[in-house]
C-alpha cells in the first residue's frame, strides 16, 4: 500500500485548473475530463459561430482601423505589443500592420495576451452599432475577459 502511495505522488503534471476539480492536469492546466467539458460547452448549440454572431469581413478591417487609432494599445490598461512598444523605446517608426498581426496571431494561438477589437455597445444589445468604428475599442485579451465577465454578471443579475 506504501509503493502504491509512493507511486501517486509521482505522477506528472500539477492540479486541474478548474475549481473544486481533484483531477490531476495531463497536458495543459486541465484534466482531460475538463477538457471535455470545456470542449462539449464550446460545441454547444447555443454559441453560434463567429460570422453569425457578427463577426465577418467587415468586423475584420474595423478591427485593425481601431488598433491603428488606438495606436495599437489596450484602451483599459496600456498593453501593447512587443513590437510596439520596442520600436517606441527606440524612438523609431511603427512596424507595418503586417508584422504587428503576425504578433498578435502569434501570441493569441500561444494563449499569450493579445489585443482584441472589441464593440462597448454589445451587438446583442446594439445591432445597429455593429459596423460603427466609434463603438469600437483595443483591449488586452485580460482586460476583454474581465468586460466580458462584468457583462455576463450584469445579464445575470437583472
Amino acid at each position: 500500500m506504501q509503493a502504491r502511495e509512493l507511486n501517486v505522488r509521482r505522477l506528472p503534471g500539477r492540479n486541474c485548473s478548474t475549481p473544486q476539480c481533484k483531477g490531476r492536469a495531463t497536458h495543459g492546466p486541465k484534466c482531460d475530463d475538463c477538457w471535455r467539458t470545456l470542449s462539449e460547452h464550446n460545441r454547444t448549440a447555443h454559441r453560434l459561430p463567429p460570422s453569425q454572431r457578427g463577426y465577418d469581413d467587415v468586423h475584420r478591417r474595423l478591427r485593425v482601423l481601431a488598433f491603428q487609432r488606438d495606436e495599437w494599445t489596450c484602451v483599459d490598461c496600456g498593453w501593447q505589443p512587443d513590437c510596439i512598444r520596442e520600436c517606441r523605446a527606440i524612438g523609431i517608426e511603427d512596424p507595418p500592420t503586417d508584422v504587428i498581426l503576425a504578433e498578435l496571431r502569434q501570441r493569441r494561438i500561444r494563449n499569450q495576451r493579445h489585443l482584441h477589437g472589441e464593440h462597448d455597445q454589445p451587438i446583442e444589445d446594439r445591432p445597429d452599432l455593429r459596423t460603427d468604428l466609434d463603438n469600437y475599442r483595443t483591449r488586452c485579451s485580460a482586460c476583454h475577459s474581465a468586460k466580458t465577465a462584468r457583462e455576463i454578471a450584469q445579464r445575470r443579475a437583472v
